[in-house]
């Protein structure tokens, strides 16, 4: 089955009736030379130019040249467009009622027209804290060779260590997180690790994260804690690979310590 659809754009009252129904379930894109005009809480005007349009179903409308992310005119879901001809040219009107915008484009040349049938869907995040964790319940050995897991949230009188882990007669205690992690986090590891050699453990610390300060790693490095790495692993991971896979299939390697 075809996404999109390529519509006719020869006959300019037939153009506008079809797209006019068409808006209410497809997103329509039409690239071709148009000027703009915006009135509402300020006024624009930007004159004839080759442009991108895209209307979507829910109202949401955006032109865009050919630099930057950001529209160079847009309205907000919930805007309503009008289609007509004028002078055998398409225009189309965007109104936002409340505060009351209008956006006017008419088309001086279309290039094409199509009308796609797009999914709607929400992004799976991956690289969240609680996310890091999970993988690394799911694969120990990414911190350490046949390391098994001891606990989540282990409570000391420092606050919760992430994970802790057991490889043989030794504790592993984990910190992650999910920016670039400073002096803060490996001294936070640091007091976890002191508490439970204070017990008479042996004890090693790691911490994970996605990027490290240099003044962090130098500590790091002193107190002979090792650094998981995740900005490299997404880094070096394929393409068509998430994170979440590349942990599952991949050993870590580890620095520091």
């Amino acid at each position: 089955m075809k996404v999109c659809l390529d519509i006719d754009t020869v006959n300019c009252a037939d153009l506008a009736q079809k797209l006019s129904f068409l808006r209410k379930d497809m997103v329509l894109i039409l690239a071709g030379e148009m000027n703009i005009e915006y009135v509402g809480r300020a006024s624009s005007y930007a004159p004839s130019g080759s442009r991108l349009l895209i209307l979507k179903p829910d109202g949401s409308l955006l032109v865009h040249e050919q630099l930057r992310v950001e529209p160079l005119n847009w309205q907000p879901p919930r805007s309503t467009a009008h289609f007509e001809c004028y002078n055998d040219k398409l225009r189309i009107r965007s109104v936002r009622e409340n505060p009351r915008e209008e956006v006017l484009i008419e088309f001086n040349d279309i290039e094409f027209v199509k009308a796609c049938k797009l999914v709607h869907t929400k992004l799976a995040v991956i690289g969240r804290e609680s996310d890091i964790v999970k993988m690394l319940l799911a694969n120990p050995s990414i911190v350490e060779e046949n390391a098994t897991i001891v606990g989540v949230d282990v409570a000391t009188p420092y606050g919760k260590v992430d994970i802790l882990m057991k490889k043989d007669d030794k504790l592993i205690v984990v910190e992650v997180k999910n920016e670039k992690a400073g002096i803060t986090a490996v001294a936070q590891l640091k007091r976890y690790v002191e508490f439970y050699t204070s017990r008479g453990c042996r004890v090693e610390g790691v911490l994970v994260a996605p990027d490290i300060s240099s003044d962090a790693m130098t500590m790091l490095i002193k107190e002979g804690f090792k650094f998981v790495n995740t900005n490299t692993l997404r880094r070096s991971t394929l393409a068509d690979k998430t994170l979440e896979k590349f942990f599952k299939t991949k050993r870590v390697e580890v620095s520091g310590g």
